[in-house]
């Protein structure tokens, strides 16, 4: 018995197929084209999350390369606080 190419990779259109309903065989293929979609629309998301989260902020204003001249990121004034630039960026030695 021959069994059209298009049917053998979707069980619901092979059975139907075999039992003769062409209502079947639009069903498996929906099914097929279904399948497709939605692994579609997780990559497309997958790749939008990832993409979203790429971003260049600092915790302190002090570890922006930008603001390590201001007067409060220099010692005295973020001595009381922390935020020195020695404190917060990790220089190599």
């Amino acid at each position: 018995m021959y069994c059209p190419d298009e049917y053998k990779n979707s069980p619901l259109a092979l059975q139907a197929w075999k039992d003769g309903y062409e209502a079947g065989l639009d069903q498996g293929q929906a099914d097929t084209y279904g399948m497709t979609a939605i692994i579609g629309i997780v990559f497309l998301v997958l790749i939008l999350a990832i993409i979203s989260g790429c971003s260049d902020t600092y915790r302190y204003p002090c570890q922006d390369p930008a603001n390590q001249a201001k007067p409060e990121c220099t010692p005295p004034e973020c001595v009381a606080d922390g935020t020195c630039t020695d404190y917060l960026v990790e220089t190599q030695k």
